[in-house]
This record gives C-alpha cells, sequence and structure tokens, in this order.
C-alpha cells in the first residue's frame, strides 16, 4: 500500500497527524483501509511509507496489527521514490500477482471480482476505474470494447479529457509488469508505465467495478467522506452496534436531557452535549469533546478534544485535537487545526483554514 505522501493537500489537519492516521468515523483512516482488504481475503500488506518523524507514528498505531488479523511489513525510502520507484523497490523479488493501493482512498472494490476479471483476461496490469463528473484531478482511461485500456492521460484539461472513467488508486500487478520500472528513481506509474503500456497495445486492462469511491485529497473530501460515511453510504464502515436511529453514543457520553441530537450522528467516549446544545446530523464528536450550553454543531467533525463554548455556531467545519471554540463565536466552513482558538464572539468565514495553535478574532 502507497503511504507515504506528506498529506500536503490536506494540511493543515496533516501538521500533527499523518494522513494515514486522521480520523475516519472516529477511526484511523488507514484501519479502514486495511479492514477493507482483509474483509476480501488479503491477510499480508507492505506499507510503502518516506521516513520522517510522522511516518513514525503510523508504525506505533498499529504496532498490534494482529488485532487487524493481518501481517504488517514496513518498507521506508529515505526519499521518495513516487509509485513507480516505490512498487520497483519493494517488490522486485516478488513472483506471484500482487495489488497496489492508494492509501488515501475510500471505497466499496470487489477484490475478488477485480482479481478474476484480471485472470480471465491475461492482463499483466489491471487498474480499477471510478466514473467522475470531472476527471481533470485524475488519470483519465480509454477503454476498447474488452475493456483494455488504449489511452491513459494524467490530469488533463477537464474539456480534453477523453472519457469520464478514472483511475481509481487500486491496481493488480504480475510480477513481469514491473521490469519496466527503475527501483533506483523517483518515478510515476501514472506518468510513465501506463501510458506507455495503453499506447503500446499492451496487456493493461480497466475494471469498473465500485460503486462508492472517494479520494480523501483534501479537507473539503475529508469532510465529505466523513459525513457520507457515518449517513450509511458504507454500512460495513459503520462502527459495531450501529442502532437503527442513527445516533450511536460511546462509552461515558452524556447527553443533556433539552439537548437535540438529530441523526446521524457518532458521538465518542466522555462526549459532553450540554443543556439546550443541538447536534444535526450527519456529524461526528471525537471522544472527550463538550458541546456547550445552547451550542449549534451542524455538519461537521470533530476530532478528540474539542471544546465549544456555550452559544456558539458551527457548521460545515473540521476541527482537529484539542480546538477550542469560544463562547458566541460562529464557525462555518472552516478547517481549524490542532489546538487552535476562536475567540468569544468571532467570526470565522468559510474557506478558512486556521493554523495549529493559533488565535483567531482575539
Amino acid at each position: 500500500m502507497l503511504v507515504g505522501g506528506e498529506g500536503t493537500r490536506l494540511q493543515p489537519l496533516t501538521w500533527r497527524t499523518p494522513k494515514q492516521l486522521v480520523p475516519v468515523l472516529g477511526r484511523p483512516l488507514l484501519e479502514h483501509l486495511l479492514l477493507h482488504l482483509r474483509a476480501h481475503g488479503v491477510t499480508h500488506v507492505t506499507l510503502a511509507l518516506t521516513r520522517t518523524p510522522l511516518a513514525a507514528a503510523v508504525h506505533e498505531a498499529f504496532a498490534e496489527s494482529g488485532a487487524l488479523d493481518l501481517t504488517l511489513d514496513y518498507a521506508y525510502e529515505e526519499t521518495p521514490l513516487g509509485s513507480g520507484g516505490a512498487i520497483a523497490s519493494i517488490a522486485g523479488g516478488w513472483d506471484e500477482p500482487f495489488l497496489v493501493c492508494n492509501g488515501d482512498i475510500i471505497t466499496d472494490l470487489d477484490i475478488a471480482a477485480f482479481a478474476a476479471a484480471h485472470r480471465a483476461r491475461g492482463a499483466a496490469i489491471s487498474i480499477a476505474l471510478h466514473e467522475v463528473d470531472d476527471p481533470s484531478g485524475f488519470g483519465v482511461v480509454v477503454l476498447d470494447a474488452a475493456s483494455r485500456i488504449t489511452r491513459f492521460v494524467e490530469k488533463p484539461q477537464r474539456e480534453e479529457a477523453p472519457s469520464r472513467l478514472v483511475n481509481a488508486g487500486t491496481w493488480l500487478f504480475e510480477p513481469s509488469a514491473i521490469a519496466a520500472l527503475d527501483p533506483t528513481r523517483p518515478q510515476h506509474a501514472e506518468d510513465e508505465l501506463f501510458p506507455t503500456m495503453a499506447a503500446s497495445g499492451g496487456p493493461i486492462y480497466g475494471f469498473a467495478g465500485s460503486r462508492y469511491w472517494r479520494d480523501i485529497g483534501n479537507p473539503d473530501a475529508y469532510l465529505r467522506v466523513n459525513l457520507e460515511l457515518v449517513a450509511g453510504a458504507l454500512p460495513a464502515r459503520l462502527p459495531a452496534g450501529w442502532p437503527p436511529d442513527g445516533v450511536l453514543a460511546a462509552d461515558g457520553a452524556r447527553i443533556a436531557p433539552d439537548a437535540h441530537v438529530r441523526a446521524p450522528v457518532l458521538l465518542g467516549a466522555s462526549v459532553a452535549v450540554d443543556a439546550g446544545a443541538r447536534i444535526e446530523g450527519p456529524a461526528i464528536v471525537g471522544d472527550g469533546s463538550r458541546v456547550g450550553a445552547g451550542t449549534l454543531v451542524r455538519r461537521s467533525v470533530l476530532w478528540e478534544r474539542v471544546q465549544i463554548g456555550p452559544g456558539a455556531r458551527v457548521i460545515d467545519c473540521v476541527l482537529a485535537d484539542g480546538v477550542h471554540i469560544g463562547a458566541g463565536a460562529e464557525v462555518d466552513g472552516a478547517v481549524v487545526a490542532h489546538g487552535a482558538r476562536i475567540a468569544d464572539g468571532a467570526r470565522v468565514t468559510p474557506g478558512s483554514r486556521i493554523q495549529p495553535d493559533a488565535l483567531e478574532g482575539a
């Protein structure tokens, strides 16, 4: 699994939390990806990481990977090699077909069906595909009648895209396919190997088999995925014991009798929802957070230990660990990073990105 990215597009959330550990439904993103693989029979995963202090946090978080019924290996790059370099350096001696997965994708791809199609077609490389409205941020493919990829164009202008089918970030390789990749230099399979093989008529095939697919590439996409999942877009990803009424409160959560919580809402352990507060789902409130008296939280994701003062309004926001929203503040469409404070009565406008430990509106 390719998890070496530094999460630049997810900043400011990733200044202190690795992209692989940002919470999705209260659990690390990477845990969701690993559980999806395990559900489809995968038992051994190699994580391709660039050696950084944040990467060490990933290793530590999954030190007890046996709890996931998976064997995890870690392959570290001293400098980023890109997708192609990472694949070549890690899989150079492998003699069986192997999956390559991008580490920022949530999907319901049927991996067993994907592998079966790969074998049936005699493919050297198979690429999972998904249809999107705007393909300009992705690798775009053209298929022939047999689903062979005849063109692969990386991030074309929207008006120049040859189709709306895009590379969905899960690939299946035969060992022979990595011969064209150089393990000693940075390179991207999407820029070199895939277009070259498609143009030369090689056995590279597409498989459009997912109903749900999201790239968690930026804070807006991150918020969207969390809200869709808590609303049931992928039931398998919901926490165990998800109730029919769509409101799950973990151990120690306390909801005042006159507070109003409208589903779907996930409340973490020891969350406090004070008198007269309103949480209007979809919404997620992380462990140890407090939603103050008379507060409104709507369509937002709160990480752990977030404090929202009395009478504040938080709408369409992501609030990272330890954020404090002052009394009567209004925060709309913002991303607020770790430990930042919004002053009492402040107004934070849509699109704002508040850096860690910042004081806004004082």
